[in-house]
């Protein structure tokens, strides 16, 4: 059961708690808030693109992609991408017009089948529906040594965030046994079958890390828990370690108002999340676009 509390404020002044400054900002009547189509009631990942919003469904969803109004949230063209099937899809990143799929989550930490897709977006606003697939990879976990079903939510390995930098992609896991998240590295450039996730650090987010994107050096994670949703933002930091600079946690609402946050994109001037439908004997969540100034964050 989500246990209830009251949030009787819109926005609390910041705590400074060593290198972590704290924040509290209530988005959940922010006046651009959007209720979204019931085809992507799962919403789990979201990319911006030239003056759209791209997302998709996690598992048992179809293996398409949704081409979304950043105004408003609306489907504007529903991609098809020929030749894969949406085992768990869980989050998108972007290289220039390339959009990489991660379909890597893992509830149970038993899939051996970790995979990473990419097609490229056509560079004009009217395209076909289809996109063929441009390529694929495998890979695993490089301190992942064992595979055995300890049940649902307890796993470490589970993953549903990254972002493409510096020409890695960089993971940050879901790690459901002490609410923490590990950064790994994936070299597009390695020849190795699988790839090889290399394990760079660990931070304690406090929270389930769902989704995250990277906007002029600043690092954006967005997780929950069974009380709130929360974004995290990296700065100042030394090349490829994202967690050894400075950090601002936002807690952003209660998850029984904002539903299961899933993802995040940011530009030069809005951040934008997504929550996937929630539905509890206590409350109902629909699918819903947020769109923020980015000061606000």
């Amino acid at each position: 059961m989500i246990k209830l509390i009251t949030l009787s404020f819109c926005l609390v002044s910041i705590v400074l708690c060593g290198q972590v400054e704290k924040n509290i900002l209530d988005i959940s009547e922010h006046p651009g808030t959007y209720t979204l189509s019931s085809q992507i009631n799962e919403t789990s990942a979201l990319e911006f693109y030239k003056d759209f919003l791209y997302t998709c469904n996690d598992s048992g969803g179809d293996a398409e992609i949704y081409k979304l109004s950043s105004e408003n949230g609306k489907i504007v063209q529903t991609l098809k991408i020929k030749g894969v099937k949406n085992v768990d899809w869980e989050e998108l990143a972007r290289k220039g017009d390339t959009l990489f799929i991660g379909d890597f989550g893992n509830n149970l930490g038993i899939r051996k089948d970790l995979t990473v897709y990419w097609v490229v977006l056509p560079n004009f606003a009217s395209h076909p529906d289809e996109l063929a697939l441009s390529g694929k990879f495998q890979f695993t976990f490089e301190d992942q040594k064992e595979y055995e079903n300890l049940g649902n939510f307890k796993t470490n390995f589970d993953c549903e965030a990254f972002i493409y930098y510096k020409n890695k992609l960089h993971l940050f896991t879901k790690r459901w046994g002490d609410f923490h998240t590990t950064h790994y590295e994936l070299d597009l450039e390695s020849s190795s079958k699988p790839k090889i996730a290399k394990k760079i650090e660990t931070f304690n987010t406090e929270c389930l890390i769902t989704g995250a994107d990277i906007y002029n050096n600043i690092l954006y994670l967005i997780g929950y828990t069974k009380e709130a949703a929360y974004v995290w933002k990296f700065y100042d930091f030394n090349d490829h370690k994202f967690f050894n600079g400075k950090s601002k946690q936002t807690l952003i609402g209660l998850t029984a108002s904002l539903g299961q946050t899933e993802a995040i994109a940011v530009t030069d001037s809005k951040i934008y999340i997504t929550g996937e439908e929630m539905n509890y004997s206590l409350f109902h969540v629909k699918p819903t676009l947020y769109i923020l100034n980015k000061e606000d964050l």
